[in-house]
């Protein structure tokens, strides 16, 4: 029997998941001709309130951008609260992803010499993060950044330093960053009632990650042994054997090597990138297949602890779509431009 807990909580977020803006309306948002008919069209939903509050001239793809990340911090951290024992030990786990995404902005800034301000920050608040962002904002170099996060869970960033400033690429440290969260979050996954279900879905977003590290790493021609290194030690339905013999293999067979759908044919969508695409483009139809699984487990775990973190999965898809229409909106890019960048919401013309 399921704890009641649990049953409460599914309940509640059967309740929320009516919030999400549909399909239908997030193609309307493509087709949009201004950044004042997207915020017109998105007064009715949760984001509503906030962009009432900004002046007309205001409405611009920053500002519109702060108001889907502090949502979507919002949703996560209310379902945190609402939740109970073991799960409530989990989500805040899980809501980590937040410090990790900063952490990685702040590293390529400082690798690139940009000057990063808060406001360019997931907005998190302070009672919930486990880093000290202005310190690191503040900070003169990667190397400061890493030292300035001894204290913290991400401490081990430091044992990717010197193999960073040898490769001088960026990926080496969020790859560390990914295998320390996933590390944490997979550790209390196990323990929470349907703690398959849960393990499903954590343990694919695992497995495309580990794919999308190797698989940039290889198109940006690194070495064998640096990508071996960069793979989580957490891993799902792809075992470490087979993720070292991608590693080592060629692009070109990394499609056969991974004869299991849908991992071949994510394989092959880098294949084609290589000889064209670029490294962002990449990332579109993994993120797209997290979607999918997200979606679809919200219709096989109607009435367990699946359904919680899928509807998570998807309140990031959300605000991820949201962000890419209004940044493609202010850069001019065209309705098909912007529909092949959004996740699952693709245009049917």
């Amino acid at each position: 029997m399921k704890p009641a807990s649990i049953v409460y909580l599914v309940t509640r977020i059967h309740g929320l998941r009516t919030h999400l803006v549909q399909q239908h309306d997030m193609q309307i948002l493509t087709k949009a001709r201004s950044m004042k008919e997207i915020g017109d069209n998105l007064i009715k939903t949760e984001y509503g309130t906030e962009i009432s509050k900004l002046p007309a001239k205001e409405v611009d793809a920053v500002a519109l951008e702060q108001i889907f990340l502090k949502t979507l911090v919002d949703r996560f951290l209310f379902v945190t609260r609402e939740a109970q024992g073991k799960m409530q030990d989990l989500l805040n786990r899980y809501c980590e992803r937040f410090d990790v995404e900063n952490i990685k902005r702040v590293i390529r800034a400082k690798h690139s010499g940009e000057i990063l301000e808060e406001p360019s920050l997931i907005p998190i608040p302070r009672e919930h993060t486990l880093v000290n962002f202005p310190a690191l904002l503040n900070s003169k170099d990667v190397e400061e950044v890493v030292s300035l996060l001894r204290e913290t869970p991400y401490r081990p960033l430091a044992q990717k330093l010197e193999t960073y400033k040898q490769a001088t690429v960026t990926i080496v440290l969020e790859a560390a960053l990914d295998d320390i969260y996933f590390s944490r979050v997979w550790e209390l996954a196990g323990k929470v009632s349907d703690a398959e279900a849960v393990k499903e879905l954590i343990g694919e977003e695992i497995d495309l990650r580990n794919l999308l590290i190797g698989l940039s790493m290889k198109i940006r021609d690194l070495s064998p042994n640096l990508i071996e290194e960069t793979f989580t030690s957490s891993h799902h339905r792809i075992p470490r054997g087979r993720l070292q013999s991608l590693a080592q293999a060629r692009l070109e067979d990394a499609p056969s090597l991974l004869a299991t759908q849908p991992y071949s044919k994510l394989a092959s969508e880098a294949v084609k990138i290589s000889r064209g695409g670029s490294q962002m483009a990449l990332e579109v139809p993994f993120l797209r297949q997290m979607y999918d699984d997200a979606s679809k487990a919200l219709r096989i775990h109607s009435f367990d602890a699946g359904y919680i973190i899928a509807y998570l999965m998807l309140c990031e898809c959300e605000a991820r779509n949201l962000v890419t229409i209004t940044t493609g909106k202010q850069l001019g890019l065209s309705e098909d431009e912007i529909s092949q960048a959004t996740l699952g919401i693709q245009s049917k013309a």
